[in-house]
């Protein structure tokens, strides 16, 4: 509002003194105004057209006097204009102005607050990020461990079960071996034993038969 004053007082001073010159000017056309026409009365008898000139003159005269005073009317007009515009507009204005500076200005900080908030969010973004990638080197590490650990159980276990395939294999092959010698001996000695008989029943003699005979009850005997 100081600014505002110091304003006022400037366009009040304005305003007295293009006054105060226009007062000036006028009565300075005024008083040269009666030389003017005293000459051309005096000059009137010897030449009309000298009559003539003086009177264009004092016209001429006559309108630039008119015209100064329409401009520094219109001057006037203008200052004072200026000057209500500032002593009732001022404060409005002045409201106005405030208002709009106080929105610019919490704009402003509004706008360095989300930026601040946005290089915060962009800075936590990137270590959120770089923290996900720490993370997910870490996992594929861990699961390259954990397929090693798989890789070496699968062969493990598959070399195992081959191992146990081939045993069982192996196992059933002997017992194969074995009951075939089982039954090989046994059609051997089915075989001797029918060939044994053949040659006892053709080689044997009656009295052959009859020792054998008496043998067998002696052993007979002396068991019981």
């Amino acid at each position: 509002m100081r600014g505002v004053r110091e304003i006022a007082g400037i366009l009040s001073l304005l305003t007295l003194t293009l006054w105060f010159a226009l007062c000036c000017a006028n009565s300075a056309l005024a008083t040269t105004e009666p030389s003017h026409e005293a000459v051309a009365t005096e000059h009137a008898v010897a030449a009309d057209a000298h009559g003539e000139a003086a009177g264009g003159h004092a016209a001429t005269s006559s309108l630039s006097a008119a015209k100064i005073k329409d401009l520094g009317w219109r001057i006037v007009n203008f200052i004072a204009l200026m000057i209500i515009l500032v002593k009732f507009g001022a404060k409005p204005i002045g409201a106005a102005l405030s208002t709009r500076r106080n929105k610019i200005k919490d704009e402003i900080e509004d706008l360095e607050e989300k930026r601040a908030k946005a290089e915060q969010s962009y800075a936590d973004f990137q270590s959120k990020l770089a923290s996900v990638e720490s993370e997910i080197d870490k996992v594929v590490d861990r699961a390259v461990a954990q397929a090693e650990v798989e890789k070496a159980k699968i062969i493990e276990k598959a070399e195992q079960a081959a191992a146990d395939i081939k045993r069982s294999a192996e196992q059933a092959v002997l017992n194969e071996i074995s009951e075939a010698r089982k039954m090989l001996k046994n059609e051997v000695a089915e075989q001797a034993a029918v060939m044994a008989q053949e040659l006892i029943v053709n080689n044997l003699t009656d009295d052959d038969q009859v020792k054998i005979i008496e043998n067998y009850l002696e052993k007979v005997g002396a068991v019981q």
